[in-house]
């Protein structure tokens, strides 16, 4: 567990408390360098990796890997990379699947979330360059999902849904 917070006003927790690791084999990278970031988190896994580098002001970012009460999510890697202001970025994956979520966002007043309830290996790589982008993935079900994207611009909505 590292965490480096340069700037006024970072947090890490809230959204009514959150920031708990719990089980597994834990590694947490946490940077937020700039002015009223605020990441609030939940991680659980048998082997959760979570690397999260925020450079800019006013970013929000959410970690939701299983849950407080039970260690699922198992064979997590769970990433977020933002770069510009008033950006938000949300992760919630659960389920036994093995998820690898990378988020990468360049830009301003983005948001970006992935949702995944599923039981097969997930593996998302979305970037966004861009501002006011919205970018929402969804994957379910008990199959293997990939997604990999990039959208560049600026006013984009994107929604992925994988199930079956």
């Amino acid at each position: 567990v590292t965490i480096t917070q340069d700037g006024a006003s970072n947090r890490v927790g809230t959204a009514l408390a959150p920031a708990f690791i719990g089980g597994g084999s834990n590694t947490l990278t946490i940077d937020q360098i700039g002015a009223g970031n605020e990441l609030s988190m939940t991680v659980n896994g048998a082997a959760t990796t979570v690397a999260v580098l925020v450079t800019g002001s006013n970013n929000t970012s959410a970690i939701t890997c299983g849950t407080t009460m039970s260690a699922s999510c198992s064979g997590s890697t769970i990433e977020q990379t933002i770069t510009g202001d008033d950006n938000t970025v949300t992760q919630t994956l659960g389920g036994g699947g093995n998820h690898i979520s990378r988020l990468t966002v360049t830009g301003d007043t983005n948001t970006v979330t992935h949702t995944s309830t599923n039981t097969g290996a997930v593996n998302v790589n979305y970037t966004v360059l861009g501002d006011t982008n919205n970018v929402s993935i969804s994957t379910s079900g008990t199959t293997a999902k990939t997604v990999n994207a990039t959208t560049t611009g600026n006013g984009n909505t994107v929604t992925i849904n994988q199930t079956n």
